[in-house]
């Protein structure tokens, strides 16, 4: 029995979504714990709830310091729970930073296991660059601040739709990526921008050339390679900056090499927005969620 369980998390603190092996901390000390991530601090919670070791899959591997807010994993329950009181016996055992939104149970017709890496139909991921030379604390932690930078939204945009299709992004991953096809297809990307709210308008201007706006870039897509997702931002970025004319964008993807397309953009403004989940699906039913 496979149970489906949809979380959100600020990825800050967390050394990505995927457990990993002790003694890799940084700096070489020696120490032998294992680094905290989502998929430690999830079966950990999990054994508590079922007194005993729960392993689980999920559909994303978001790297450390990126968010999510509806990511989706899987496990095979050892006993029987209903939805909600694995729902409810969760909420009381995750940290802060972690919670989870919805749970349901899943089968396949042949009784299979539901891997959610395999069965999405695809994924949401949303940067958030935040302008300007003021920035707010209660939102730092989800954006790239770029101090006092105007954005060309629209030369942005504008470079953004040779993304969109079926291309080669091998000059947007990850040196350590492995996937074993660079392929992939985007379904759609778009940017958009507006400008930041005054919290406090009666108060003198004290930067009133201050270009404060919130720019934020939406992809949607059915795979990603490993940091593919910031690596199309850091281009488009070098792209509203006016460092690269939009129409380069496609010249990258018709001669992929990493060392032409723009920097890697920092982890913390990305959010795993969703992973899309089929309502229906024949080789697939699940019960209603419990929310």
């Amino acid at each position: 029995m496979t149970m489906l369980v949809r979380l959100a998390y600020d990825g800050t603190d967390f050394h990505g979504f995927a457990r990993q092996a002790s003694g890799a901390h940084a700096g070489g000390t020696g120490d032998s714990r294992p680094l905290r991530t989502v998929q430690g601090e999830l079966e950990a919670a999990l054994a508590g709830l079922y007194r005993q070791p729960v392993r689980t899959r999920g559909a994303s591997r978001t790297d450390a310091g990126v968010h999510a807010l509806g990511q989706i994993a899987g496990y095979e329950a050892p006993l029987e729970i209903p939805e909600r009181g694995v729902l409810l016996g969760l909420q009381g055992k995750l940290p802060r930073d972690l919670a989870v939104l919805a749970v349901w149970q899943a089968t396949l017709a042949d009784g299979g296991e539901v891997d959610p890496r395999f069965w999405n139909l695809g994924k949401c991921y949303r940067y958030r660059i935040r302008t300007g030379a003021r920035r707010l604390p209660q939102t730092a932690r989800g954006e790239w601040h770029l101090p006092r930078r105007r954005l060309d939204v629209a030369a942005m945009h504008a470079a953004a739709q040779h993304f969109v299709g079926e291309h080669d992004f091998a000059g947007f991953r990850a040196a350590g990526c492995q996937a074993r096809t660079t392929v992939r297809r985007m379904q759609a990307v778009t940017v958009r921008g507006e400008a930041t709210r005054d919290e406090l308008p009666a108060d003198p201007p004290c930067l009133v050339d201050d270009p404060a706006a919130i720019v934020e870039v939406e992809v949607r897509g059915e795979a990603f390679l490993q940091n593919m997702v910031r690596i199309m931002v850091g281009t488009l970025v070098e792209v509203g900056l006016g460092r690269r004319p939009p129409e380069q964008v496609a010249e990258l993807l018709a001669r992929p090499e990493r060392q032409r397309s723009g920097a890697t953009a920092p982890p913390e403004g990305l959010t795993l927005v969703e992973v899309l989940w089929p309502t229906t699906w024949p080789p697939l039913s699940s019960r209603s969620h419990a929310r």
